[in-house]
């Protein structure tokens, strides 16, 4: 079996701070092209597949706060299925639309950029290749140049897309505070590392079931860890609005269950204290908060990152101890997670 240092998805994990700091710089011309062409819209649609979606959920609850206006994230299979419940006909602002896909040959978010752009909708693309397919289509593409990765899931792609993204969002606000932090977050990146150790440590026991909180722009980085534990582990995972988690989920909570939280936002202290509550229900916790006063008193594992930073900002610092978790615990239950099964990495469907 692999040894876990000498995984490639762990390894191309382990560079995600590098391709943060990348993709911010290489913002440029693009950065304006694409918040040109958002700023005037009333309302914005963003859209990707598996991991990408999760991605436009986390960018689009950042938009909604930040803009104060429509910023709503769907499936790329809603534009393609139903993409009359989605946009409205074109006018004199057709809603823009963000295509996001690391590959940028996925079939859905190709189709999504042809149809959309047909239909009269401006488009942005997000990926790691400048040189796809969904890039060469879109009216504007914002690359990550060191997003790119061989692992068959996804792993400093995202946290470099979702950089990119919040970039964008500062951008149109004209919110510098935020701006600055994103360009902060290579200095924060060992406190993410630090967090990875734990969740490696974490990994080495065989949970029966995780879940993973989070709320707002956090359910989307939730939902990510969920399928990274899923895709690779294949152990039982949910994510939750962690109030949400109270409303019925929380019967779970016993031992052999893992609650992770991810905290450090509006609600911090409620959402801690339902991650201490499942941890007095018999499940093992893991808090991930901004700063210290977040975790006073909890009696689980406790991973601080971001702090001093905007909650917002330090989302992308998030995913790599949700990578460490899942690969860890693969191995425990001898998995290959470099192979993951019945996936590959770029998804191709016949679509009609």
């Amino acid at each position: 079996m692999t040894a876990f240092d000498d995984l490639v998805t762990w390894q191309e994990s382990s560079t995600t701070g590098a391709a943060i700091v990348a993709a911010l710089r290489a913002g440029g011309r693009s950065l304006a092209a694409a918040r040109s062409l958002l700023g005037p819209a009333e309302r914005i649609v963003i859209t990707g597949a598996g991991s990408s979606y999760y991605l436009a959920q986390a960018g689009a609850a950042v938009g909604r706060a930040a803009l104060g206006r429509d910023v709503i994230a769907v499936p790329l299979s809603e534009l393609i299925l139903r993409p009359e419940g989605v946009v409205f006909a074109a006018g004199p602002r057709p809603e823009p639309i963000v295509v996001i896909s690391r590959s940028g040959s996925t079939s859905e978010a190709v189709a999504v950029v042809h149809r959309m752009r047909a239909a009269g909708h401006p488009t942005v693309a997000v990926t790691c290749r400048a040189d796809s397919p969904m890039a060469g289509l879109a009216d504007v593409t914002l690359v990550s140049p060191a997003g790119d990765e061989r692992a068959v899931v996804m792993t400093r792609s995202f946290a470099s897309m979702l950089a990119l993204l919040l970039d964008v969002v500062a951008a149109i606000s004209g919110d510098g505070d935020l701006a600055a932090d994103l360009r902060r977050l290579g200095d924060h990146w060992n406190e993410s590392t630090a967090a990875a150790a734990l969740g490696r440590r974490l990994g080495t026991t065989d949970w029966r079931r995780i879940v993973i909180l989070g709320g707002g722009p956090s359910m989307g980085i939730a939902l990510e860890w969920a399928l990274k534990l899923t895709e690779t582990s294949q152990v039982a995972t949910s994510a939750y609005e962690p109030l949400e988690f109270r409303h019925g989920p929380i019967s779970v909570c016993e031992p052999g269950v893992l609650v992770v939280g991810l905290v450090g936002g509006p609600g911090t202290a409620d959402e801690v204290a339902v991650v201490e509550e499942a941890g007095r229900l018999g499940a093992a916790t893991w808090l991930i908060a901004r700063d210290p006063d977040d975790a006073r008193g909890t009696t689980g594992d406790v991973s601080l990152i971001g702090g001093g930073l905007q909650p917002v900002a330090r989302l992308p610092l998030l995913l790599h101890p949700g990578h460490a978790l899942a690969l860890s615990l693969a191995l425990t239950r001898g998995l290959d997670p470099d192979a993951p099964r019945h996936l590959g990495q770029v998804v191709i469907v016949d679509v009609e």
